[in-house]
């Protein structure tokens, strides 16, 4: 026994501490009463007295001013430390319940077990840490989430730089791979997820579902050629990447109309300003064409001849294109990783979004005309970092994308998003409480803070104070999927692939 009981309301205990017991915030305790077990965690810590206020202030001025030694009668009785504690759940006849009372006065509470914790294990998914009391981890209590359940109802990663957003990331993926009729979608603008010469990364598992698009193929052996054809591109795309006006989105849906696939060659190199005019029939002006070249050309960095960038062309297909590649990769159950890292961010941007709205069209269009092969589709996860630039407020005012669709209808077709931000309050309310799983690793802002609080599916008011306290690796994940908001220590992915090569060695020599 640690502590007792002093008092409580609807969902929270106060609790008074023996003196000789550390109790941080954080901290997971257990109260049983008549059968029931209260699952209860430490949200703040205060220390009290017996003694009126004037004498604490006196006492406190001797000590400061004289530098006296006071010896106090029942010293331990008269100071006393108090904890707030929320009812996480309570356990009955091995089911849990909701909280809807409180234990009694003088209830004795314990320290949890690691056998309380068994059903973190039990979840069918994914082990992203140990269980995390407070400032201690428990290494014997593993910490599974029910990914293939969370995909599709979307996940938001957030967390102060240097907190370990990417790390937390690549743990996920990395266990995605043993999960059956799962596919990833990971745009990689930092080649930290691949991994290269001097950072650990996904090709360290040398895993066969792993597949890889990069401009710079000669570095990576095994991987695939990262190019994308302007004739594999529609207006759509840009529409949703640039800022052009209503005039040039008809310039751009004339351009297709015209010249089916190749709108793009013929807009921007076989044709000068003239041609184009008079192919649209004076209903664009030419001003307007001549500000709509310049934003293309912009976005799509072709090299001195006019038809091929480092990731763009405009010359004849003849190989399959990059999105029947990745949706074949897809069926395949395959964690796909886009390498962005070369290029800037409107081509990243147009890169992402071209992809993602090839697959989840293909998603809706199968469901609606083939709904027996919809239902042999892998669950789909698209990740990507800097989630303001697509789904922020500012973004979305100028009009809705298909990252937002996603957001909104994605759970129907089996897609969902997997979002990484420093700023959850750059997003708008509405996204953020489509994202379902939350994982915070610890956010310093008070408005990022109270971002991620308003919009979770499980109640953490009271874990602001935790939140801001959270050091590297600690996370708190709130989804609809867990029995409580999970405090965990995640995992180290180096080490992980340490222990794994280390494993296979000794299988090897067995």
């Amino acid at each position: 026994m640690i502590g007792r009981v002093i008092g409580g309301s609807a969902g929270k205990v106060l609790l008074r501490i023996k003196s000789n017991v550390r109790v941080d915030i954080g901290d997971i305790l257990i109260v049983e009463e008549n059968g029931f077990k209260y699952y209860i965690k430490v949200v703040n810590a205060l220390i009290n007295s017996l003694l009126p206020g004037q004498f604490i202030d006196d006492i406190a001025g001797q000590k400061l001013e004289h530098d006296l030694e006071l010896r106090l009668f029942d010293e331990e009785d008269r100071f006393y430390r108090v904890c707030e504690a929320k009812i996480l759940k309570i356990w009955h006849k091995n089911v849990f319940y909701p909280a809807r009372n409180t234990p009694h006065y003088f209830a004795e509470v314990r320290p949890a077990r690691s056998e309380e914790f068994k059903f973190l294990s039990d979840y069918d998914g994914i082990e992203v840490g140990n269980l995390r009391l407070g400032t201690k981890e428990m290494t014997d209590v593993k910490v599974k989430i029910p990914a293939k359940r969370l995909i599709n109802h979307h996940v938001l990663i957030s967390a102060a730089t240097g907190k370990g957003k990417s790390n937390f990331a690549k743990v996920f993926i990395k266990g995605l791979f043993n999960i059956d009729q799962v596919s990833a979608l990971v745009v990689d603008p930092h080649n930290e997820y691949y991994g290269n010469a001097g950072v650990k990364g996904l090709r360290d598992l040398r895993n066969n579902k792993l597949m890889y698009l990069t401009p710079k193929t000669q570095h990576y052996p095994g991987s695939e050629q990262l190019i994308i054809y302007g004739e594999d591109l529609n207006p759509g795309d840009f529409m949703e990447v640039i800022n052009t006006s209503s005039p040039q989105n008809e310039a751009m849906n004339l351009a297709r109309r015209i010249y089916g696939k190749k709108w793009l060659l013929e807009l921007l190199v076989n044709n000068n300003i003239d041609d184009v005019f008079g192919a649209f029939k004076g209903k664009v002006r030419k001003e307007t064409i001549s500000a709509l070249k310049r934003k293309l050309l912009n976005i799509l960095h072709l090299g001195p001849d006019g038809l091929k960038g480092l990731i763009f062309t405009l010359e004849k297909r003849e190989e399959p294109s990059i999105f029947a590649k990745i949706k074949k990769g897809v069926s395949s159950n395959k964690i796909i990783i886009i390498d962005t890292s070369l290029v800037g961010d409107l081509s990243e941007r147009l890169i992402t979004t071209s992809i993602t709205r090839s697959l989840f069209k293909s998603y809706k269009r199968t469901k609606e005309e083939a709904p027996e092969k919809f239902n042999t589709l892998p669950e789909l996860m698209i990740l990507f970092e800097e989630a303001p630039r697509v789904l922020g407020k500012a973004v979305l005012e100028r009009g809705s994308n298909v990252f937002a669709k996603i957001a909104r209808e994605g759970r129907k077709f089996k897609v969902g998003l997997c979002a990484i931000t420093q700023m959850p309050s750059l997003l708008p309310q509405e996204i953020l409480s489509q994202m379902n799983t939350k994982v915070v690793l610890g956010i310093p802002s008070p408005s990022d803070r109270q971002a991620i609080i308003n919009s979770s599916a499980q109640d953490i008011n009271d874990e602001a104070s935790e939140i801001q306290m959270l050091d590297k690796g600690e996370a708190i994940i709130t989804s609809p999927f867990t029995n409580f908001p999970l405090p965990v220590k995640v995992h180290f992915f180096d080490n992980l692939i340490k222990d794994e090569s280390r494993g296979k060695i000794n299988i090897g020599l067995s």
